[in-house]
């Protein structure tokens, strides 16, 4: 060294190839698999939930009406239902309360899928949740044919 060349700046970084500087990065954090499992969770507790509750609730409904059924007339109103009326607010929660989780988790399973976050169970959640209002309509008719054939039985 003569004393016109000033030192090497420290820290000294030795040249790389370009080609190769992939290969000493380090590799990029595990994404949290949590959205997609969060997505999968609602989507079973939407479909399943509802199909269980709105089954029950109909299921009572059709026993408590059911005897009803012969003297219905054109005219009758709601106020059949009088009877039943508290079974009719657990099945119209059960129905929005299933509506609003099931959606919820159509599009948290999107976005988990477009992310890359939980792939697996999004898409798991995302058939689920399409799926769901057909299992809770077979379920809610299920429910409502066994309550009534049950309110007609001897």
């Amino acid at each position: 060294m003569t004393a016109a060349e000033p030192p090497p700046a420290a820290p000294y970084v030795a040249p790389q190839d370009p080609r190769y500087a992939q290969l000493i990065q380090p590799p990029a954090p595990r994404r949290s698999r949590a959205l997609g499992r969060v997505a999968l969770l609602l989507s079973l507790i939407a479909t399943a939930g509802a199909s269980i509750v709105l089954a029950i609730a109909l299921g009572a409904i059709g026993a408590g009406v059911g005897p009803r059924l012969e003297t219905l007339s054109p005219t009758s109103g709601l106020e059949v239902l009088t009877p039943v009326r508290d079974w009719v607010l657990v099945g119209e929660i059960a129905t929005w309360a299933g509506t609003v989780l099931g959606l919820w988790a159509l599009v948290q399973g999107i976005v988990a899928v477009a992310r890359d976050r939980g792939r697996g169970p999004a898409i798991a959640a995302i058939v689920i949740a399409a799926l769901g209002p057909l299992v809770v309509a077979a379920a809610a008719i299920a429910g409502t044919m066994s309550g009534i054939a049950a309110s007609v039985a001897p």
